[in-house]
């Protein structure tokens, strides 16, 4: 099972759910790899602390993330792909490889137009691979929890372009902003960080039954 977070636009939480995926796959007792793609390697730093029984592949070039994909696929249980903050190459090759295609997305017409635009990407990589993979989720993410009207709008807005969207969502919490700087995830930060812990849970569980179906 392959599961990669994507999005062209920067700054929509990418890294935070890759970490925290494949730390709550390793503890569900599977062998789990991470290729972190993106140049700035945020995600190899926080892994290597927060879980040293995940492989970590840090690499961008295109050719090599296929390679290593394909390699890791016979080894591990599930892999999760960290994608960079652009349309590169290597979101290209994490595309052509994967099963599951998750993007994260804000609520505001441009981070969904954004969005949209990631998957008209995943589309086309669906067409290269002659088939329905890798097939793509929308999370919506970081949102504010007095905004429920905003989040429902989203959803229509996002089903409006063509996107799917998963029923679970993540807010806006200091825990989950708190987590890459103390190199670790929300459900060993104790219990403020408790309601983020349940949101990363109940979208883990949505995601990997559509990867474990998917692979």
């Amino acid at each position: 099972m392959f599961i990669t977070v994507v999005n062209q636009k920067g700054g929509v939480g990418k890294t935070t759910l890759s970490v925290h995926l494949a730390v709550w796959l390793h503890e569900r007792g599977l062998r789990v790899a991470l290729i972190d793609a993106d140049g700035q390697a945020a995600s190899t730093r926080w892994v290597k602390e927060a879980e040293s029984g995940i492989t970590i592949v840090t690499e961008s070039n295109a050719d090599t993330i296929i390679e290593q994909a394909n390699n890791l696929r016979e080894t591990h249980d599930a892999v999760v792909g960290d994608g960079p903050a652009n349309l590169a190459e290597a979101t290209r090759a994490l595309l052509l490889v994967a099963d599951l295609a998750v993007v994260p997305c804000g609520t505001t017409l441009p981070e969904l137009e954004a969005a949209a635009q990631s998957f008209r990407i995943l589309r086309s990589a669906q067409l290269v691979r002659a088939g329905n993979q890798p097939a793509g989720r929308l999370v919506l993410n970081r949102l504010r929890s007095d905004r429920f009207v905003l989040t429902r709008e989203s959803k229509q807005a996002a089903a409006a372009l063509g996107v799917p969207v998963c029923d679970s969502v993540i807010r806006l919490r200091e825990a989950v902003a708190d987590s890459p700087g103390q190199r670790s995830v929300v459900w060993r930060m104790g219990r403020r960080a408790t309601d983020a812990a349940r949101e990363m849970t109940t979208l883990f569980e949505e995601l990997y039954a559509n990867g474990h179906a998917e692979a």
